[in-house]
């Protein structure tokens, strides 16, 4: 049963307590939203989500007193929300969602705002924005694609909704109801202190509409007096609610080392917040007490004890955690910003922006692969040379990477001089996912640049033959790593790796680039992922894409499993990597100036280097429209556009049957 609600048409670490439970009680997200529920629960679904539309109750993505883990459950992708009771304010709501591949909560907290002498009515906060009610908050974060929190930067846009009413996901995976009806006498008791307005818990009770109250001061309205009822707990900041940490661990005491930054101390006063580098972002890192076998034993009841235990710990534990640690961290930023310091700048959105992207060779709209431009963009290709390709290539790369060209005001606002020690630190999260969609991009761009040939086979070969003659010079001469990675990539994607016809003539007509091609690249490219290559005599922009995944493991990975994922020397290979980003942020200024030498005194073509930005890639891949759609859907349909364009160039052969 879907909800009336306009939100749900808008757009498309760990504990070993945490692992049992999850393991004994499989709470899978088919389950928990694809039980068919029976006519009798269908129609008291229904009836909910009739009620009044200012009621959380009325909207399925409000899930009620579900357990934390339950919830980080249920979201999966980027974009993904909910809303359900907090176990540890009650009368309060926990908005939890996904993003950067980790599940984030933040609390919605209810204040009192003061109309007049008589009167007052309930508001409901998220960092500093107050509304009159929950879904008017989802309306205002959905509609405009705001993020929730500037610390995080997170944004919502996909409702997770329910399929079962409320009662039976409280009796499913509700808190035990003797810590529910504690919280609700304790509500009744501070409620009995005020001369309430037939008004409970912040929902209409179905006033008419000539109650002397408009209807946003309904929802929720109290006497004057509740002022006089002290507050317990000072009310909390989202990103110091129940899980503000990315991957939602909470505090520790003491910080286990970064793999990247081992000193104790670190040199970098920057708020570890929104992208903490993490070897499995996707899973929390919580101290727990061992696995014994007595626990694996736990009954249903005993593990709603602990679901709630849990919590209830997790939930208290970080709001008081919370408020030492910004404190701390506020006087922290007062010292160094006195003595000259500024702090760095959290970027929260991309710096490719194809929508307002001042094009040379592109109209203001475009459609997906227009031939018009295709043309154009292949006869800028065919006046250079692979050596002048290379060094447009490396040229866009060190832009992108803010290896060259980087003003003192961007210094300032980055904290350090050079983006390659940028991608090392926790607020370089933005320009780690910039990074990774210019180098698949620029794959498909390449796969594109092969597929559109139409014509003979010749020609397609001759396509290939100046691919990897870049390669080649990206790799030994130019030392751009990141652009010779995103081209290998491309040749090894499984459409141009069947087009049997095609390598075939490309071995007849240019034998010694195929050989290089076998001989040499795919075996430096193998090793480089594995961590155990040589490194050239010249590096200009170093390997990134291991340290990238590694840092914002994407909730879609268009390249599958990562290879220290499926390696039995997986644990090598990853801390290989990591080591070798230590030299990455330790040798930037070797970069820098490998990269000034290499292009001194070249003439740039600003067209063949607009053929080579994201922003142009972008559009011509996916439209002027298309540009800005979810990553992953672009992807995933791109993805079938390449198939179809390899089988059309080369169709499976039949296979016929011996009579």
């Amino acid at each position: 049963m879907e909800s009336q609600d306009p939100v749900t048409c808008a757009p498309l670490s760990f504990d070993l307590i945490t692992v049992f439970l999850r393991f004994t009680c499989q709470f899978s997200r088919d389950q928990f939203i694809l039980d068919c529920p029976s006519e009798k629960l269908r129609r008291e679904l229904e009836e909910e989500l009739k009620m009044n539309c200012e009621d959380p109750r009325s909207h399925a993505w409000y899930h009620g007193a579900i357990p934390r883990q339950v919830a980080e459950n249920l979201v999966q992708r980027d974009g993904d929300f909910l809303i359900r009771d907090s176990l540890s304010s009650p009368g309060c709501y926990v908005l939890t969602c996904q993003w950067r591949n980790a599940a984030q909560h933040f609390k919605i907290n209810k204040k009192v705002v003061m109309l007049n002498e008589a009167y007052s009515r309930v508001e409901y906060w998220l960092e500093r924005e107050g509304f009159d009610n929950v879904p008017a908050l989802i309306r205002y974060y959905v509609g405009n694609r705001k993020p929730v929190s500037q610390v995080v930067g997170a944004i919502i846009f996909q409702p997770i909704n329910r399929g079962l009413p409320l009662r039976c996901l409280e009796e499913k995976y509700g808190i035990p109801s003797s810590h529910r009806e504690a919280g609700s006498m304790a509500q009744e008791r501070r409620s009995q202190k005020r001369l309430s307005l037939n008004i409970t818990n912040g929902h209409d009770n179905g006033m008419g509409r000539g109650s002397q109250l408009r209807l946003k001061d309904r929802c929720g309205s109290q006497p004057a007096s509740l002022n006089q009822v002290p507050e317990r707990r000072r009310p909390l900041k989202a990103h110091q609610s129940e899980s503000f940490l990315p991957i939602g661990s909470k505090p520790q005491p003491q910080q286990t080392p970064d793999l990247l930054h081992p000193s104790p101390n670190p040199k970098s006063p920057v708020f570890r917040t929104g992208s903490e580098p993490a070897l499995s972002p996707s899973v929390p890192r919580r101290s727990a007490e061992p696995l014994t076998g007595e626990r694996r034993g736990l009954d249903r009841s005993s593990y709603h004890h602990a679901i709630a235990a849990l919590e209830n710990t997790s939930e208290e534990e970080e709001d008081d955690g919370g408020r030492e640690e910004e404190d701390g961290q506020k006087d922290k930023w007062r010292e160094k910003e006195s003595s000259g310091f500024h702090r760095p700048v959290i970027e929260t959105e991309s710096t490719f922006r194809p929508a307002e992207f001042g094009s040379r060779l592109l109209p203001p709209e475009n459609k997906p692969l227009e031939m018009v431009v295709l043309k154009r963009a292949k006869e800028l290709l065919l006046k250079h040379n692979h050596h002048s390709i290379a060094r447009h290539l490396l040229m866009a790369d060190c832009q992108v990477a803010r290896i060259l060209g980087v003003t003192p005001e961007l210094k300032g606002q980055m904290g350090v001089s050079s983006g390659l020690e940028l991608v090392t630190l926790p607020h370089g999260c933005q320009l780690r996912l910039d990074l990774m969609e210019r180098h698949h991009t620029m794959a498909i761009g390449v796969a594109v640049d092969i597929l559109g040939c139409t014509g003979s086979v010749e020609e397609r070969a001759s396509t290939l033959n100046r691919i990897i003659l870049v390669a080649l010079e990206l790799k030994d001469t130019v030392g751009d790593l990141f652009a010779f990675t995103a081209l290998m990539k491309a040749l090894d994607l499984p459409q141009i790796s069947r087009l049997e016809e095609t390598w075939t003539t490309l071995r007849r007509n240019y034998t010694q680039t195929a050989i290089s091609y076998e001989k040499t690249l795919k075996p430096f490219y193998k090793s480089l992922y594995e961590g155990t290559a040589s490194c050239p005599p010249v590096v200009c922009v170093p390997l990134l894409l291991p340290l990238l995944t590694l840092m914002e493991r994407p909730s879609i990975t268009p390249e599958g499993p990562e290879l220290w994922e499926t390696s039995d020397q997986g644990c090598d290979i990853m801390l290989r990597h990591l080591e070798a980003a230590r030299d990455v942020a330790r040798n930037t200024q070797t970069y820098t100036n490998n990269a000034q030498k290499i292009l001194q005194g070249f003439q740039c073509d600003n067209d063949l280097l607009e053929v080579f930005k994201t922003d142009f890639h972008l559009r011509l891949l996916w439209g002027s429209r298309g540009a800005s759609v979810n990553q992953s859907d672009r992807y995933s349909k791109f993805n079938l556009i390449l198939t179809a364009l390899s089988r059309k160039l080369e169709p499976t052969p039949k296979t016929q049957t011996l009579i």
